[in-house]
Order: C-alpha cells, then structure tokens, then sequence
C-alpha cells in the first residue's frame, strides 16, 4: 500500500479555515425553507421588475433562510450527519468516574455521542458566525430571528436527551414560519402582511400534521392537522375573494387524500404540497 492509499491525503483535504461546501439534502421537491422563501415572495406581491432591482436583498434573504438556518439547525439537531463527528468518536479518551456511560457529564464531553461541546465549536459557531454577519447586513429584524433559530436548534439538540422536546413543532418554525417571517419583516412593503401570516401559519400547520402523521400513534391527528389546513386555506382565500385560485389549490390537494384512500405514504405526494403552497402563495400576491 502506498503513502497515499495509506491516508496521507486526508492531511490535505480541506484548505479552507471555514468549511462551507453544500450539497441538496434529500430531494428538492420538497417543502423546505428555500421554496418557503419563494412562497413568501409571491405572497408579497414582489414582481419581476422589483426581483431584479433587488436582487441581492433577495438572495441575502434566500442565504440566510435556507443554506444558513438549515445548516444551524440540521447540524444541531442530527450531528450524526456529520463525518468529522463520527471520527471523532473513536478517539482514545481518559476514563474518568464521573464520566461514565449515561452521566450528564459524558453528554456533555461526547462519551455517549457528539459532543455538545465539539459541535458548538467545530460546527454550530461558523454556522451562526456567517449567519449573523448576512443578518447584520440584510435587517434588525433577520438578527432576532437567527437567534431565535440559534435557539430552536439548541432545542432540537435538547431532543436527543429529553423526548418532551416537541422536535416537530421546532422544525416546522425552521422550516416555514420564521422563512416566511423573515420575508415579510424585511421586505416591510404593509400589503397583506397579515393574510401572509396566516397563510404561513397554515402551512406550518400542514408540515407538522405532515411530520406527525409518520408516527403510527398519531396518524390521525396528523391527518386531522392536514384537512384542517386544507379548510383554513379555502375559507382564507374565499374571503380574500380568490375563488379561482381555490381551485387550483384544491386541485393540487388531491394527491394527498388519493394517498391516504389509497394506503400509501405521503412522503410520494411531496411535490404537490410544494406546489400548492407556490400556488397559494401566488393567489394572495395577485391582490397587491
């Protein structure tokens, strides 16, 4: 075996202080805080013309919501995604009696499992580091709410050791609601911001009757979550006076009960939730 093949590469695999590389996680066609921010930008009304002359506010926006908070949360939340963890685990580490297997202390240090300590430092702070500094350009606003995702994600980190830690719920607010939140605070425009809100609120409310649905205790009230989403959205656009729109959402809901009369998961019917909160979100941004 050679040098090489022997691991001497791995002396010279990362040349940067900052490792930022980034890849899709899952499928695409997903809701998740990238489309969300989209959504939320139909919502608003926001035109081609407006998208142009403020692009880069925009794509400050798109940055901060989706690669940023996510990597915050995600690496917070299942640190087991991470390689570089992983090794680390296999270290040779000081046996100590207070750190033993199960002790608030090997927590802590990582004899259980990542190291809150190792993920703070080696993970979470460049994340939250670059995430403030793009907060501190774009708006006031953005800076209270990546602290508020700095803190959900602590949370999410919580979950691992306490299972009262409603994880759903946390990541339904990474994931829409605060996106969604973020857009209608720096953009600031006054139009709709609380039909907006409302309707971001819905879809929070489907993603996390979505999350809940996977387990087989709560699958009804998972379902329950969905269909109440599905009303809210008609009555919420039949009183905006959107009928025709209600329609086309009402069209792209469809998958979603053919999957359930059918028995089959709901993870196959993504796509066309994806699309239904694009197209509810488009409705309301044809009133501005």
């Amino acid at each position: 075996m050679s040098k090489t093949d022997d691991g001497s590469a791995a002396t010279i695999a990362g040349s940067s202080l900052i490792d930022v590389r980034m890849w899709f996680d899952e499928s695409p066609w997903r809701i998740a805080a990238g489309w969300t921010v989209l959504a939320a930008l139909l919502a608003s009304g926001t035109s081609i013309d407006y998208a142009l002359a403020h692009a880069p506010t925009l794509l400050l926006i798109f940055l901060l919501a989706d690669p940023l908070w996510g990597s915050i949360w995600g690496l917070m939340s299942n640190p087991e995604s991470l390689p570089s963890l992983q090794r680390s685990l296999a270290r040779r580490r000081v046996w100590l009696p207070y750190l033993r297997s199960g002790s608030p202390a090997a927590r802590l240090f990582g004899m259980d499992g990542p190291s809150i300590l190792a993920i703070i430092y080696r993970v979470a702070l460049p994340a939250i580091f670059l995430a403030l500094a793009v907060s501190f350009i774009l708006h006031p606003a953005a800076l209270w709410l990546t602290a508020a995702v700095i803190v959900i994600s602590t949370a999410g980190w919580l979950h691992r050791q306490v299972e009262s830690v409603p994880v759903q719920a946390l990541y339904v607010l990474v994931t829409v609601f605060l996106p969604w939140l973020l857009v209608v605070l720096v953009l600031d425009d006054g139009t709709n911001q609380t039909s907006q809100l409302l309707l971001a609120g819905l879809w929070s409310l489907h993603v996390w009757g979505a999350q809940t649905h996977q387990s087989k205790e709560q699958k009804v009230l998972g379902l329950a979550a969905i269909a109440a989403t599905h009303v809210g959205m008609g009555v919420l656009l039949i009183l905006a006076q959107l009928p025709l729109w209600l329609v086309f959402v009402a069209i792209l809901s469809l998958p979603t009960w053919l999957a359930v009369y059918q028995g089959q998961s709901l993870e196959r019917v993504r796509f066309w939730w994806m699309a239904a909160m694009l197209t509810s979100g488009l409705a309301l941004g044809s009133l501005v």
